[in-house]
């Protein structure tokens, strides 16, 4: 058998490339691999190729080399793809590592803004006018007062806090009851209103006719005011009260 001299890349489709990879995996062949060479080297030296005779008994024929060659190739095989397996697991792992890793460094990035938010953050109670610690313990009822913690507690301050603005939250509501109540009050007094300047415009009508009526009877009284006495008596007689109604119709 003539040994090639060109070794190429395994093909794809090579059964060794799919071999199952047995529980207990082979001892390495290195150790079988160095005197297996120097046989084949000798071999090779004695070859037809070279213009030399054969060596005649040898001690190892071709086909036990070739053999060899096989089991160590075999062995050598199913740990490279052993090796790739893990390889391809490790990977795997790595790429979830590296997934969780980018997970973790997201979080801790909006972790790290919420902090500054909170450090940054400006409590809106600050702003409003609450009252004063002495008015509120002055002004807050007994049970409210109890429901505090001792002043020596680190709760004290917050929980403090709490009930004043709880305090004045009630203090507002009952402000908008009130607030209520006058603008109920305030609507009621508008429709009275409305309705006194509804009757006092009646009245005015009235009072307009009733003026315009009481200047005809002046009128009237007026020019027989300036007739000559001698005349009234004879022309016509004195206006009686009839007579001015009908003429101020």
């Amino acid at each position: 058998m003539v040994l090639p001299k060109t070794i190429y890349p395994p093909s794809p489709l090579d059964p060794l490339l799919l071999l199952p990879i047995p529980e207990n995996l082979p001892i390495s062949p290195q150790s079988d691999l160095d005197p297996l060479l120097d046989v084949i080297q000798s071999h090779i030296k004695h070859s037809p190729f070279d213009g030399k005779e054969k060596i005649e008994n040898e001690e190892i024929p071709i086909t036990v080399l070739t053999s060899s060659i096989r089991q160590i190739t075999r062995k050598s095989q199913i740990l490279l793809n052993k090796s790739r397996n893990g390889v391809a697991e490790s990977r795997n792992k790595l790429d979830l590592v590296d997934e969780d890793l980018r997970s973790l460094e997201y979080e801790l990035t909006r972790v790290r803004d919420e902090i500054k938010k909170c450090s940054e953050y400006a409590p809106a109670y600050e702003e409003m006018e609450l009252p004063s610690v002495e008015e509120y313990l002055a002004q807050a009822e007994e049970s409210a007062l109890n429901a505090l913690p001792s002043k020596d507690s680190e709760e004290y301050d917050h929980e403090l806090t709490i009930a004043r603005l709880e305090y004045e939250l009630k203090e507002i509501e009952k402000r908008e009851i009130e607030l209520n109540q006058i603008t109920k009050e305030r609507d009621n007094l508008i429709k009275i209103k409305k309705e006194i300047k509804m009757k006092f415009d009646a009245v005015d009508v009235h009072l307009g006719g009733f003026s315009r009526s009481a200047n005809a009877v002046a009128s009237k009284l007026k020019d027989v005011a300036e007739l000559p006495i001698t005349q009234i008596s004879i022309e016509s007689p004195l206006p009686t009260s009839e007579s001015i109604t009908m003429t101020s119709t």
